[in-house]
């Protein structure tokens, strides 16, 4: 059970009282987090001569800037959680990782629910868990969109003409081998390249990615529909966008084939009577004033 962080005072601390927190600091097992907290929010590293945060937490606890950060986000959480539901809230890491950007949001929400009636650990334990797990679906989309921009990125490649390919490979290789190339001194000026073939790499780097970038706008934008269709519902929502798009092509078809159809039979009608009452198929059209020029037509 996660105990319920402390009101910390207020203001800068002391260099006596800050000794005394960062002592306690070290000796607890339960709840440091809230004494983190509480150092970090009263600048406890500048009562005691430390310069930043990480060097007081580093120095006084061999504690990395990360693992205190992580701490402090952990306070931060219960602290504001067990202001509405005391001594109720067990919250793991991950949950800690989930809502710890979005607290007013989540402890108004929480609120609303137990003013509605609905018991306190339970609110808070529900809303945290539909937090937790739509940045759990979040996550999920982002996976799925970096695969599919690998994929594209990679068909991109595979697309570029045989000489464009050729050409990147040989100016990769002749980068390599410059690499690995000693120079006068041991060491060429810039990571194994001289600063011209530096830029040049760049500039062929840059030259290959603005290809593939325009081939995968122009992939892009014959699937964002698609995309567009997938975020709303899925597989089976694109499936059936497609399936419309099928019904309506075969609709215009059908229609089309048919007014196609219709006026053959409207021609073939017209020709039989213009037959019937004597026409053929040659006209004369007086093409100069005294030219007999016979010109057959298709009636």
């Amino acid at each position: 059970m996660i105990r319920a962080a402390p009101a910390t005072a207020s203001g800068p601390i002391n260099k006596a009282d800050a000794k005394k927190l960062t002592d306690r600091i070290r000796k607890a097992v339960d709840d440091v987090w809230t004494l983190l907290l509480e150092a970090y929010e009263r600048k406890a590293w500048n009562a005691l001569g430390h310069p930043t945060w990480e060097a007081y937490v580093k120095a006084e606890f061999d504690m990395s800037r990360r693992n205190s950060y992580r701490l402090l986000d952990q306070g931060r959480v219960v602290r504001e959680i067990e202001e509405i539901v005391p001594h109720a809230a067990q919250i793991t890491q991950r949950e800690i990782e989930a809502i710890k950007d979005d607290l007013p949001a989540l402890a108004t929400k929480i609120k609303a629910r137990v003013a509605d009636g609905e018991d306190p650990a339970k609110a808070a334990t529900d809303v945290i868990a539909d937090k937790r797990a739509e940045k759990e679906r979040v996550a999920e989309q982002r996976k799925f969109q970096q695969a599919e921009f690998d994929r594209q990125r990679q068909a991109a490649q595979d697309a570029l003409p045989p000489a464009v390919k050729s050409q990147v490979a040989a100016v990769r290789e002749a980068i390599a081998k410059k690499k690995t190339t000693p120079v006068a001194g041991g060491l060429s000026p810039v990571g194994g390249l001289s600063p011209e073939d530096k830029v040049a790499e760049l500039e062929e780097a840059v030259r290959v990615l603005e290809g593939e970038a325009e081939t995968l706008r122009t992939e892009n934008a014959k699937f964002a529909d698609m995309w567009v269709q997938y975020q709303q519902g899925g597989f089976e929502v694109v499936i059936a966008g497609k399936d419309e798009e099928i019904r309506v092509l075969k609709t215009r078809v059908y229609r089309e084939s048919e007014d196609k159809a219709g006026w053959a039979k409207v021609a073939k009608f017209w020709r039989k009577q213009a037959v019937k009452l004597g026409y053929s198929n040659d006209a004369l059209i007086p093409v100069e004033p005294t030219s007999d020029q016979v010109i057959t037509l298709d009636v």
